[in-house]
C-alpha cells in the first residue's frame, strides 16, 4: 500500500473515531438534559397544581374526584403530561387519564417522601407503564399535608423524543465524515 493511501486511510479512521465519540456524548448529554429539563417541568405543573385553591376545597367536598379530574384533566392536556394523578393521604386516586383509575391506589410506590413534606422528581413504574414525574404534597391551611399530586411523562416519549435527536446526530455525523473523506482525498490527489 503506497504511503498516500496509509495516510488517508489512518485519517479518515481517526475522523470515524472522533465523530463516533462525540455524536455519542453529545446524545448522552442531550439524553441527561432533556430528562432533568421534563423533570423539573413536572414537578412544577405539579407545584402549581397543589397550590390550586379548587384542588384545596375539593378535598372536602363529598366526591372530590368530580371537581378535581376536570381541572386535572385540562392542566394535563395544555401541559403534554402523560397524567395528572392527585391523591389523599392513603393514596387513592382523585384524578387520572383513565376514569376507570380513579378511586383506586396510586401506583409506584413512592408517595412516602411526599407525605413526609417533600417535593420529589422519581423515575418509576406506574399504571401507565414507566414514567419520569414530579411530586409534590397538598398542604391544608395549617400547613399540614393532606394530599399528593403527581404529575408524569412517560419514558417511552422522551425515548421517542431522543431518537429523533439520534437521527440528527447520524445525519450530521455522516455529513462530516463524506466531507473529512473527500477534503482528505484531495489532500492525498494533490500530494501526489
Amino acid at each position: 500500500m503506497r504511503f498516500h493511501s496509509k495516510l488517508m486511510l489512518i485519517i479518515c479512521s481517526l475522523l470515524f473515531g472522533v465523530i463516533v465519540i462525540l455524536g455519542a456524548t453529545f446524545e448522552h448529554m442531550l439524553a441527561e438534559a432533556l430528562e432533568k429539563e421534563i423533570g423539573t417541568r413536572a414537578l412544577h405543573t405539579a407545584k402549581t397544581v397543589a397550590e390550586m385553591k379548587e384542588i384545596k376545597q375539593a378535598f372536602y367536598a363529598d366526591d372530590p374526584a368530580k371537581i378535581i379530574n376536570p381541572i386535572a384533566e385540562k392542566i394535563r392536556a395544555s401541559t403534554n403530561a402523560a397524567f395528572i394523578a392527585v391523591g389523599n393521604l392513603q393514596g387513592i386516586r382523585y384524578s387520572h387519564p383513565d376514569p376507570d383509575e380513579i378511586g383506586k391506589q396510586m401506583v409506584g410506590g413512592d408517595n412516602e417522601a411526599v407525605f413526609a413534606g417533600n417535593s420529589i422528581i422519581s423515575e418509576t413504574v406506574g399504571s401507565l407503564g414507566p414514567g419520569l414525574r414530579g411530586q409534590t404534597p397538598i398542604y391544608n391551611d395549617a400547613g399540614q399535608v393532606m394530599g399528593v399530586v403527581s404529575v408524569g411523562f412517560l419514558l417511552a416519549d422522551i425515548d421517542e423524543t431522543i431518537e429523533s435527536y439520534r437521527d440528527r446526530i447520524v445525519v450530521v455525523g455522516i455529513v462530516t465524515l463524506l466531507l473529512g473523506v473527500a477534503c482528505t482525498m484531495l489532500l492525498a490527489c494533490s500530494a501526489s
